[in-house]
């Protein structure tokens, strides 16, 4: 069973189906949605996260909940947009079920196959942390390393790791299921999700400035080859959480997006 929330315009007849990055939740959407008030925002967390408990942690199932959720909400089509491993799930999405789709947005993720980067299969450890202050330290410690935060942003980012720890038996646990998570992330790595052909709906990436290397940068330019009709672009001072870090830059480049390609929307 899905866990979601619903954000901005409840009746509104524009939809964004919005998924969080691995390890994140759907709260990651909240400040996003208030500069998009006039959408009805679906912000649904992954398998195993926010403290959910399942059987089935596939991306299959997933997808196929969220098309039962659409239907559900009599919702006949969406935008997605996917931070991360969401960039990956949507695109999943769109392949099973293209009609259900108005736009895809990936956020920092989803543009290359993960399998081929030769850092990213290592088994996923969760810490536990007896002491709030060691958290708050650690919390801390994080956002004062990202360039660039307004102070805004960075208090609200400081509020959301926080929340990330729930106080189980006297000790702090990440709200993840660590089993979800290594699923999850063994699944985008072994299975290549990436569209490898012109998509004929609106299709935009959103990139961090401060997330792209050497390998990343080839597979943005080999992402604008097979997409050449769509739109990148790389978000100036972007860190790889753009709906919290940078939700007034992505907000602005969502609306226009749309309303460029309103003619190609349904």
């Amino acid at each position: 069973m899905l866990c979601y929330t619903v954000y901005g315009e409840k009746d509104s007849d524009k939809t964004i189906i919005a998924l969080p990055a691995l390890g994140e939740r759907k709260e990651t959407y909240e400040i996003l949605s208030k500069y998009m008030k006039e959408y009805r925002m679906i912000a649904i967390d992954l398998p195993g996260h926010n403290q959910t408990e399942q059987e089935d942690y596939s991306i299959t199932t997933y997808i196929k909940d969220i098309r039962n959720l659409m239907e559900e909400w009599k919702i006949s089509t969406a935008h997605f947009i996917g931070n991360s491993i969401g960039g990956w799930i949507i695109q999943a999405f769109y392949s099973a079920y293209p009609d259900y789709v108005s736009s895809l947005t990936l956020l920092d993720g989803g543009y290359y196959f993960l399998g081929e980067r030769e850092d990213f299969d290592e088994e996923i450890q969760l810490p536990i942390i007896e002491r709030l202050e060691d958290l708050e330290e650690a919390v801390r410690e994080t956002t004062n390393s990202m360039e660039g935060l307004t102070e805004e942003v960075r208090e609200n980012f400081n509020t959301y790791l926080l929340n990330n720890f729930v106080l189980q038996d006297h000790v702090y646990k990440h709200h993840s299921n660590e089993v979800a998570l290594n699923s999850l992330s063994k699944e985008v790595t072994k299975t290549d999700f990436c569209l490898k052909q012109k998509v004929d709906k609106p299709f935009l990436l959103l990139v961090a400035e401060h997330s792209l290397d050497d390998f990343s940068n080839g597979k943005v330019e080999e992402f604008k080859k097979v997409h050449s009709d769509q739109a990148v672009k790389i978000i100036s001072n972007g860190h790889h959480f753009l709906p919290i870090t940078n939700p007034v830059e992505v907000a602005n480049i969502l609306k226009g997006f749309r309303q460029e390609n309103a003619d190609l929307q349904r």
